[in-house]
């Protein structure tokens, strides 16, 4: 009877949903310190590897545009459909710039000896644009990439994973990733994931503990000050002023506004 309670008790804490934690990580090389092996490292695009070179089309903008539409009249759908188009539009326009100087060495030295990949909300039509803007960075996410394959799958919309990076379209990047690793016949033991939203971390967690693996969210705190330095009177200015072939910069639109004043 021991025997059988021990074996019992031993089947219960292995079959058990493992505990995950979730963690302020104040720079990139946080990382570091929760890296073990079979584990794999999910990065996170927007604010976590890449921004906007200046105010236009940042995640603070596309909340304040949000909000805008909303308060002219526009319902919640509607609102959020048209500065998605807007938001789109200028990610295909602008430069990018890194959001934390050496990231790019970092993700090149875990690339050597771990299974590296990115995990973003961004729809299907950015995924080219977005492995361009991260190449201009210096950031090639195939190189460890879990899967060399491209994937493609519905999740409430279509999720494409390509050149190393899952494409979830709005979709929860949870189910997003757990059916890539099924799909892909990935089986990590650990996920590592760094992003600068919480909610998000929380999501992926509860994904990867129902399926057994250990997990490590890592809040990416270091963009704040970054966010908390938005000026929406700029990119207002860089919304309406810009061409084509040219958006204004942070500085240019300071100067455009002063004269403006003036």
């Amino acid at each position: 009877m021991k025997k059988f309670v021990g074996l019992l008790y031993s089947c219960f804490f292995t079959c058990a949903p493992l505990a995950g934690v979730i963690l302020e990580a104040p720079h990139f090389k946080t990382v570091c310190d929760h890296l073990s092996d079979e584990c794999l490292i999910v990065l996170d695009i927007d604010d976590t590897l890449l921004l906007p070179a200046q105010m236009l089309g940042c995640d603070e903008w596309f909340l304040y545009e949000n909000k805008k539409y909303i308060k002219e009249g526009f319902t919640p759908s509607e609102a959020l459909e048209k500065v998605i188009s807007e938001w789109e539009a200028v990610r295909h326009l602008t430069n990018v710039v890194v959001v934390e100087p050496g990231t790019a060495e970092i993700v090149k030295q875990w690339q050597h000896h771990y299974p590296v990949m990115g995990l973003t909300t961004q729809g299907i039509a950015l995924a080219t644009r977005t492995v361009q803007q991260l190449q201009s960075l210096e950031i090639d996410l195939t190189l460890s990439a879990p899967s060399k394959a491209d994937h493609y799958f519905i999740n409430r919309h279509g999720v494409l994973y390509r050149d190393g990076i899952l494409f979830t379209s709005g979709t929860p990047k949870g189910k997003a990733l757990i059916k890539l690793l099924e799909l892909a016949d990935v089986h990590p033991k650990k996920i590592i994931f760094l992003n600068d939203k919480a909610t998000h971390l929380k999501d992926v967690e509860s994904e990867v503990e129902l399926n057994g693996m250990e997990f490590v969210g890592l809040r990416y705190s270091y963009p704040d000050a970054i966010k908390a330095r938005f000026k929406p009177e700029i990119a207002e200015i860089q919304f309406h002023h810009s061409s084509f072939s040219h958006i204004l910069t942070d500085e240019e639109a300071t100067e455009w506004m002063k004269t403006r004043d003036n």
